[in-house]
């Protein structure tokens, strides 16, 4: 299912990345023959004031990237390409603030019988609704099983047996209405569309490396950790933990504070031993969810050995020295160190240019090679 549907040999679209750390927007143009190319892109912090709740702070930076993006990148992408006019926009939205959930579905027949559109709908018609405080932000069939094999097309086939495994996000409607609203006065466009960390992690790191079958994605960002399993090319699992790289720096400007140090962060590889102690009590708690996470995808089928981890520059070779040395090791049955790639915008850069006031930027690298699929060829 295409994210956008035009005929245009160009279209320039505005990426917004949301999470609870940061709020990122670029500006990409998808040219026939080309690969995507970012003409601006900026990052801002979320950063609550005292007693502020984080959506407040995320919708203030979220209205700081915007100007900046028309201010700053309009006029840029027009110097570049002739035009400062976007298309589209494209939105992603991570914890806290969205919800994630695989569903599968199977019909079986002892005739075979014509898999169609209305074979798939019925079999998806129960699912279950959206609840009233929440606002759906994609349902997808994202794999199609056919008497055993994956079909990238399986309408018309004749089958026995088809499983259909449907991945559904929803937002807090609130939230989403104020974000919606905003870039749609800002971009003067209605076409906005919404996603989530799991779709877009799924179907970009699958392209990326595509002989690794299976593998975890794990995004650390403010105050939450999402999780991604991925297993025979498809997504098995998704999972959230309530902790993330804001408790670690937070952590350790306390324990800092409490010791009359300099407020350098957990993260800093410079801290003083004198608060070891306070930092790994925060290290503990926060592998004690992720331990959690990878339990109760291990009670149903074996952990992938492979990690992709997602990052902020500051928290990133602080999280894998501690996922190298954690006792999570002892849930994949042996003592094989666990293989973690720390994605870099090296590893993206082969597939998206930067031009202009661009830079290297993973997260909306990955979010430009995610609406290029659903584009299309164009």
């Amino acid at each position: 299912m295409s994210l956008f549907s035009f005929k245009k040999k160009t279209r320039v679209v505005a990426l917004i990345d949301i999470s609870s750390s940061s709020v990122g927007g670029a500006l990409v143009q998808y040219q026939q023959g080309a690969l995507p190319t970012l003409y601006f892109s900026v990052r801002i912090p979320v950063e609550p004031h005292e007693g502020e709740p984080v959506s407040t702070a995320m919708l203030r930076a979220l209205s700081v990237v915007e100007r900046m993006l028309v201010e700053e990148g309009g006029p840029t992408l027009r110097r570049e390409v002739g035009s400062g006019h976007v298309d589209s926009v494209l939105v992603s939205v991570g914890a806290p603030w969205q919800d994630t959930k695989i569903t599968s579905r199977s019909v079986q027949k002892n005739r075979a019988f014509t898999f169609t559109h209305g074979v798939l709908e019925e079999a998806t018609s129960d699912i279950e609704p959206v609840s009233d405080d929440r606002l759906e932000s994609g349902r997808t069939v994202i794999a199609t099983i056919l008497n055993g094999y994956e079909t990238q097309n399986p309408f018309g086939k004749r089958v026995n047996r088809a499983e259909m495994v449907v991945l559904s996000s929803t937002l807090e409607k609130d939230v989403a209405k104020e974000i919606l609203t905003s870039l749609r006065r800002t971009f003067h466009t209605h076409d906005v569309t919404l996603t989530a960390f799991a779709p877009a992690a799924f179907s970009v790191f699958r392209d990326l490396y595509p002989h690794q079958k299976d593998f975890i994605v794990l995004d650390v960002s403010g105050t939450a950790t999402d999780a991604a399993f991925i297993k025979r090319g498809l997504l098995a699992g998704v999972r959230s933990v309530a902790h993330g790289t804001h408790e670690l720096l937070e952590g350790g400007i306390q324990a800092a504070h409490e010791h009359s140090l300099p407020s350098i962060g957990i993260i800093d590889p410079l801290r003083n031993a004198s608060f070891s102690t306070k930092a790994s009590e925060i290290e503990k708690t926060w592998l004690l969810g992720l331990r959690e996470v990878f339990s109760e995808f291990a009670e149903k089928q074996a952990l992938p050995r492979m990690l992709f981890l997602l990052a902020d520059d500051t928290a990133r070779d602080f999280l894998k020295r501690v996922l190298e040395k954690s006792e999570l090791r002892s849930l994949w049955l042996s003592d094989e160190p666990l293989s973690i790639v720390s994605i870099l915008p090296s590893h993206i850069a082969p597939y998206v240019k930067t031009r202009g006031l661009a830079e290297g930027d993973v997260y909306l690298a990955l979010l430009a090679l995610y609406c290029k699929k659903g584009i299309g060829e164009l």
